[in-house]
């Protein structure tokens, strides 16, 4: 089992990226003014970083956006476009912290959910793959979601969430 390098990055950034911004979402760190610009520009970068990973792994990358057509049948359009609304979201909340000092909750959980729902689309991309037994597992999703959500709260500082996400830090 030997991952191309391009899957490796797009898997790790961009669950690192959606745990963060699951957290700031939620209200696990409310930073105001430039904090907020840096915490939020981060987890965008992660998450926009990791996807460009994944257009790059695809045989044609030009073709990428046909990936959003299949969201009813392909998990990878479904990411795709759960990525899209999860960032659009997320950006009312990310503004009102960086421009007005003000958080706007239900934008931030709305975002929130719908990294969660992304990070469960990515790893049933994973989870669907017969040929590979490893990651054909029920626990796959499980495992992706403690991940992205102990990467999100170690990037947030908050040590004691990650230890509850994954115990065996």
């Amino acid at each position: 089992m030997h991952p191309a390098p391009s899957i490796i990055a797009f898997t790790t950034l961009s669950g690192l990226g959606l745990g963060l911004l699951t957290y700031l979402g939620f209200g696990a760190v409310t930073p105001r003014g430039w904090a907020a610009f840096l915490w939020f520009g981060l987890g965008y970068g992660l998450v926009l970083t990791g996807l460009a990973a994944s257009a790059l792994h695809l045989g044609r990358p030009e073709r990428a956006l046909r990936a959003f057509t299949q969201w009813r049948t392909s998990w990878l359009s479904r990411e795709a476009v759960l990525a899209a609304l999860a960032l659009l979201a997320m950006a009312p909340h990310a503004a009102g912290l960086v421009f007005w000092d003000r958080a706007v909750p239900l934008a931030g959980m709305a975002g929130s959910a719908l990294c969660l729902a992304t990070i469960l689309a990515t790893a049933m991309i994973y989870a669907q793959l017969r040929t590979v037994p490893r990651w054909h597992h029920w626990t796959t999703p499980a495992v992706f979601l403690a991940a992205a959500l102990a990467g999100g709260a170690i990037l947030t500082a908050r040590v004691e969430l990650a230890e509850l996400t994954l115990p065996w830090l």
